[in-house]
């Protein structure tokens, strides 16, 4: 296989290094642009590469080839983390400049080592006990981050739906005015 324009080292220019922030102890952590991950000197913590960017792993289906199966698996938690990232910062914009609620998710969010969801709401549950009106500011907020996430996932759907219609419907006039050329040829055949 030849090498993927982006992975040939020839074409890099001077910004093909670079710090990441490690995630747990915030020391820089130094990449070349193709590495996927890299063990930070400070902490231990496996730190990746948010830089990177190999959107054509997601649909190439030469990807496991090209980057290799280790590279593509990387690739896919780090699009995980990414997502989940983002799906936080989503939710801070619901805690409306609420301090507590904020420093709470955070923590929150620190402290689940999966990549699956934002926090264990169980966690949550447990603030109860300590500041019933934080959990609930807390727990207001979660909803409407969820009913937000909701209506995002119904709107999309329903743009699907729509897609497909519209698919199916210019499908349908494309069969239909084949159809009739095939029937004006077949009229004009006979006489």
């Amino acid at each position: 296989m030849s090498k993927c324009p982006g992975q040939d080292t020839a074409s890099w220019g001077y910004d093909a290094i670079f710090d990441v922030e490690c995630p747990k102890c915030h020391a820089p952590v130094e990449f070349f642009k193709d590495e996927m991950r890299r063990k930070c000197h400070s902490c231990g913590e496996r730190v990746f590469n948010d830089r990177m960017d190999l959107g054509c792993a997601k649909w190439c289906p030469s990807a496991e080839a090209c980057i290799g199966a280790d590279s593509l698996k990387d690739f896919k938690v780090n699009e995980k983390r990414k997502e989940r990232r983002e799906e936080f910062r989503e939710l801070l914009e619901h805690a409306e400049g609420d301090e507590g609620v904020i420093e709470l998710f955070k923590t929150l969010y620190g402290e689940y080592p999966k990549d699956d969801a934002l926090f264990d709401t169980n966690r949550l549950a447990t603030v109860q006990e300590r500041d019933e009106a934080l959990f609930k500011r807390a727990t207001a907020a979660f909803r409407s981050y969820l009913d937000r996430k909701a209506e995002s996932a119904e709107a999309e759907i329903k743009a699907r739906e729509r897609t497909a219609k519209m698919l199916e419907n210019d499908q349908y006039k494309k069969r239909k005015a084949e159809l009739e050329a095939a029937k004006a040829e077949k009229s004009l055949d006979t006489h």
